[in-house]
């Protein structure tokens, strides 16, 4: 077989049906087949044919024959025409190859390890020197050292083939490939720890110059580390500090921790913010970001714990309580959550990062006007931070604003392309334009920069139910509730998509977990709140009441949602529909028609034709 082997994917009939949908236009020129949507620290290319290595920007296409090199303390992710999306780590480097047959995409990965999404409706070939994998429709990684190729499949089947034997891998397996054997079944307790360093770990230190180290020498060094840091060169904010000898102090430390973070480096990370706390044992900075650490990987009690020790040992810390915001909101204690960032912004009206935090939690309760007040007054502290910029894309996105949220949005990526809160905001601020291709590509290239989120996987879920590309949208909603079985999100949107697909008791049921997950309240909320709570969820439960011919149970959940918001386009056209059905019903039938197509936003749902009356004649 050559110096590679062959891995295929083993599809069923189902996912089949999923997977091969109309092939969409390309987004690249002709002659390009990818380009970077993610750049942090050195990332370089090599163009086919020649020899010299240039630095990667953001946005920058590849041809057939580029090589993509990823250097230490970075990462990269690169977008292939045919959807698939690949996460580079340090220390990676990829060549790659023209499309093969049926317009398949080519990979050859020479070291290191890749996190692949690939939901195109054509395949995705990856080949190393020990294994090649070949891919429709899957998400896993491939890592390949000097002897040794490992892979992790998450969803699919993957058939792992050498000279000397072959393998079939399920989603949740592992195998190993080492040289000279046939690959072989490796136990790995946590599989998705495989992509611990793709992870995005939001920044809760705002350091300034005020606080930096005072020794001689080292001053001058941390504000040109700390000025590229904050614009998004973190290239030169590692080598602005490379010289600085190896110190205790635990501000240097801490920073740099969060530097580390920054790239997924948590390993490193971890040991920098362990010998702070050995200086230290109750600094709120190092304990606030070893909660942050908890978080991101799931580990509600832990960052708990850490959070309220740092409160504790520093009460007057904005910090700690910043950190304790997330900690309460992984525990779905919005309430909490947003008491705890609003003591961090009375104690220091100066973090840009609270306001921003602030303005996120505002948002996550409708509150628009307050939301929007917090995000300008992060953005007036901190114009250059990413973070700021992408709350107040969000408060724009919540005023119904898509053409300024997605500003906001393309300028957070610009400073940081790795943090996926602000790609998730574009991609639905361009679905909200009725640009949907390109907003679930956006959505797509968020999940593969948080591949362990259960919040992204839903919203990208919701984007192919939009796309109408059957299975994908369940299996994300399923990805999700492993991810976090407590988000009562996927369970919502997984409703909604099984009530469309002529499922009305399975929906009925998802719906019901959604209410329970959430406190049993009559009122449903969304993490992001970009959903009308009980309008949505009134509207929704109306209709599949009306798929079980509970005609009357419809028609009462319908006017509650209307109660509760008489804005809501779903609920007028909840009333339409179940007008339809009842005799001498055509003059409110045809009002609540009007109304809806006046209050909906541009989507890609049309209003069924059948409802669409005309010179309705009425009595003078």
């Amino acid at each position: 077989m050559g110096p590679y082997t062959r891995v295929r994917v083993l599809l069923t009939a189902s996912l089949l049906a999923a997977v091969f949908g109309p092939a969409e236009p390309g987004a690249l020129e002709p002659d390009r087949v990818a380009r970077a949507v993610s750049v942090q620290g050195t990332v370089e290319a090599q163009r086919a044919g020649g020899s010299d290595w240039a630095p990667v920007k953001l946005d920058e296409a590849f041809a057939a024959g580029d090589t993509i090199r990823v250097g230490p303390r970075s990462r990269a992710v690169v977008a292939l025409l045919d959807r698939s999306v690949l996460r580079l780590g340090e220390g990676t480097t990829v060549k790659l190859r023209a499309p093969g047959p049926e317009r398949s995409g080519v990979v050859d990965l020479l070291r290191g390890a890749v996190h692949f999404l690939t939901r195109g409706p054509r395949s995705l070939d990856v080949n190393t020197e020990l294994v090649s994998v070949g891919v429709r429709g899957t998400e896993f990684i491939v890592t390949a050292e000097a002897d040794a190729t490992s892979i992790t499949v998450f969803e699919g089947a993957v058939l792992a083939e050498n000279a000397q034997g072959s393998l079939t891998l399920a989603g949740g397996q592992s195998a190993i490939a080492q040289r000279g054997q046939p690959p072989a079944l490796r136990v790995v307790a946590r599989p998705r720890d495989a992509v611990r360093w793709a992870l995005h770990y939001p920044p809760v230190l705002d350091v300034r110059p005020a606080d930096l180290v005072r020794e001689a020498g080292v001053q001058e060094q941390l504000r040109l580390s700390l000025t590229a840091y904050r614009l998004g060169n973190l290239a030169g904010a590692f080598a602005a500090i490379a010289e600085v000898p190896p110190s205790a102090d635990v501000r240097l430390l801490t920073y740099r921790a969060q530097l580390l973070l920054a790239v997924g480096r948590v390993d490193e990370a971890a040991a920098d913010l362990e010998r702070a706390l050995a200086a230290s044992p109750h600094d709120p900075g190092a304990l606030s970001l070893q909660t942050i650490v908890a978080v991101v990987q799931n580990d509600r009690d832990g960052a708990l714990r850490l959070a309220r020790a740092a409160v504790e040992a520093a009460p007057a810390s904005a910090t700690a309580h910043l950190a304790l915001s997330y900690a309460l909101q992984s525990r779905f204690d919005l309430v909490g959550a947003r008491s705890s960032v609003e003591r961090a912004v009375a104690l220091d009206p100066q973090d840009a990062l609270a306001w921003a935090r602030l303005a996120e939690l505002h948002a996550s309760f409708g509150e628009v006007g307050a939301a929007l007040e917090a995000a300008q007054r992060a953005s007036a502290l901190a114009p250059e931070l990413s973070r700021t910029r992408t709350v107040l894309g969000y408060a724009r996105l919540a005023e119904v604003n898509p053409s300024a949220a997605e500003r906001e949005f393309e300028r957070a990526i610009a400073l940081d392309s790795a943090d996926p809160l602000p790609r998730l905001g574009l991609g639905l601020a361009r679905v909200r334009r009725g640009e949907l291709d390109r907003g679930a590509r956006d959505i797509e290239i968020a999940a593969n920069l948080a591949p362990n989120d259960a919040l992204v996987r839903s919203y990208l879920g919701k984007a192919y139910f939009e796309e109408k590309r059957a299975g994908l949208d369940e299996r994300e909603y399923a990805t999700a509730r492993d991810l976090d079985p407590l988000d009562p999100t996927p369970w919502f949107y997984g409703a909604i998509a099984k009530q469309a697909a002529n499922r009305p008791v399975e929906a009925l049921w998802d719906l019901d977990r959604a209410v329970e997950l959430n406190d049993d309240r009559a009122v449903y909320r969304s993490r992001l709140l970009l959903d009308s709570d009980l309008a949505a969820r009134s509207a929704s439960l109306a209709r599949i009441y009306g798929d079980l011919e509970f005609q009357q149970l419809a028609l009462a959940e319908g006017w509650r949602s209307l109660a509760a918001d008489p804005t809501s386009d779903s609920a007028h056209r909840l009333l339409a529909d179940s007008y339809a059905a009842l005799p001498r019903h055509e003059v409110g039938r045809v009002s609540e028609l009007l109304q809806a197509q006046l209050l909906q936003p541009l989507n890609v749902t049309p209003i069924q034709p059948r409802l669409a009356e005309s010179n309705l004649l009425l009595a003078g």
